[in-house]
């Protein structure tokens, strides 16, 4: 199969179509962060973010009650809390403040894609790539809520440009650092992310050449990552006197899905019994509940699996547990998901003969699936993936269209 090419015309600039995206997807944004957001809620995770950036603001410290009802002090990632802690020091404790600004990173996280959608396509897929992040249900809901997604799936889409453009114009290392500096930013956000360095470095092992080459471009990410993650994990090390360089509540996690009581959902309970954790510190209690979902995983090998398959389900199903968004909200992201992505696994599948390139799309959607079939799966957790599967849907609509209008070309003539 000879390798697909980009017309001359497809090859131009997106330009002023760029812009248009952009503004497209802010007043999609700010209409509903500002008039429709405030009927649906801040979120699940709003009242703790909440707490910590306000505790940050007012004491000065980073803080928050954690799982087994006593103080934390790395509980949730930095990032999201520092983030809307700046806007609470300049405007007060409200919410509107956070929402436009999340509109903003929104809108330009669907230019962003645009533009890795006509790098790698075109300029037809790069439109209809941005386009579709413009009106995508899911990337416009979390801008209204006040949790990490828009903060976190603007640094990694932002890391994915960087470092592939890294990657496909073999830039200089300065591009590499900025690359890690972005992902180490996405861990900052998100911590279950983390695992995203050493699958960084499998990436480059695989698609750079030669290897000594491969491993220096490794090491410049990992480099820039170190930048933005030492300050965060050294306050973690004053402060818990243990390296700690996300946060403390994998463990739980990973009790949580792998237990006798687990479903594979974002349920959320204790132990039966406490005893184990009375006079421990939050490390090894983290820790403590890594050895019981271990210990279950090993004498439960059955039942573990049947939580992973769980799991995979519930991350990638249409439709989101109404019970989590409510039902309005579940239906609406079910029927946007579904033709995505339908037309994401068509556009892989076209531009097979392109798998190399398109490595780092594939490296990101597997690190997150086998991370939440270990951990947990909600279908929220897949919203980091969907710039790169409306990259992939935006080459499927491009070859589509374009087959279209070459038929009524042919039909006019």
């Amino acid at each position: 199969m000879k390798p697909s090419t980009i017309s001359s015309s497809e090859d131009r600039p997106l330009g002023r179509a760029l812009w248009l995206v952009v503004l497209l997807a802010l007043a999609v944004r700010l209409a509903y962060v500002l008039l429709a957001a405030p009927r649906l809620g801040l979120g699940p995770d709003a009242p703790l973010y909440d707490k910590i950036a306000w505790r940050l603001i007012t004491e000065g410290r980073y803080a928050a009650e954690d799982h087994l009802g006593g103080m934390s002090h790395a509980t949730r990632p930095v990032l999201f809390p520092v983030f809307l802690g700046g806007f609470f020091a300049v405007f007060g404790r409200g919410f509107v403040a956070p929402r436009v600004a999340q509109a903003l990173l929104g809108a330009i996280t669907c230019g962003i894609a645009a533009s890795l959608g006509a790098r790698i396509f075109g300029r037809r897929a790069g439109i209809l790539a941005g386009i579709g992040a413009a009106l995508f249900p899911q990337l416009i809901y979390y801008c209204g809520t006040i949790t990490t997604e828009t903060l976190h799936v603007f640094m990694l889409t932002s890391a994915v440009y960087v470092l592939h453009g890294a990657w496909k114009d073999a830039k200089g290392p300065a591009w590499w650092l900025a690359g890690g500096a972005l992902a180490g930013l996405a861990i900052l956000a998100r911590s279950a992310m983390l695992g995203l360095l050493p699958a960084l470095g499998i990436w480059l092992l695989i698609a750079a050449r030669p290897r000594r080459a491969a491993l220096a471009r490794f090491g410049f990410v990992l480099a820039g990552a170190a930048v933005v993650m030492g300050p965060w994990a050294a306050r973690n090390y004053a402060v818990l006197g243990r390296f700690v360089p996300a946060t403390t509540e994998g463990g739980y996690t990973f009790w949580l899905t792998n237990n006798a009581r687990a479903t594979g959902g974002g349920e959320c309970f204790l132990p039966d019994d406490l005893a184990p954790f009375r006079g421990l510190d939050e490390v090894d209690a983290d820790r403590l509940f890594y050895r019981m979902g271990i210990e279950f995983v090993r004498e439960n090998p059955g039942r573990a699996a049947a939580l992973a398959a769980s799991k995979f389900v519930r991350l990638w199903r249409p439709w989101p547990h109404a019970d989590e968004v409510g039902g309005l909200v579940a239906i609406v992201g079910g029927i946007s998901f579904t033709p995505v992505l339908a037309l994401a696994i068509w556009g892989a599948a076209a531009a097979w003969d392109r798998r190399r390139e398109l490595l780092l799309f594939y490296v990101l959607i597997g690190y997150t699936t086998v991370l939440c079939c270990m951990f947990m799966a909600v279908t929220r957790y897949r919203a980091p993936l969907m710039p790169v599967l409306l990259v992939l849907a935006g080459h499927a609509a491009a070859r589509l269209t374009g087959a279209f209008g070459k038929h009524s070309a042919c039909r006019a003539a």
